[in-house]
């Protein structure tokens, strides 16, 4: 029964980061059209991390996702 909530919150995190992906690029794409602003050295430098920050979230997400199917057999069976 545990595996099973398990399971489906995984499924609803990733629906969950899906829609805020799409919400990011959307905010994106309405954005190109905007003068860019002048950013200070910290302004680079939050920008950059959260560029990286999220980069990672999404590699996490995806490798733990495949890992846990790959283990789906083992832990059912």
């Amino acid at each position: 029964m545990l595996e099973t909530i398990v399971l489906v919150a995984e499924v609803l995190v990733f629906i969950w980061f899906s829609v805020f992906s799409i919400m990011l690029l959307s905010m994106y794409l309405d954005s190109r059209n905007m003068p860019k602003p002048v950013l200070s050295g910290a302004g680079r430098v939050l920008v950059s991390n959260a560029r990286v920050a999220f980069g990672v979230g999404l590699v996490a997400l995806t490798v733990l996702t495949i890992w846990e199917i790959a283990r789906l057999p083992e832990v059912m069976g």
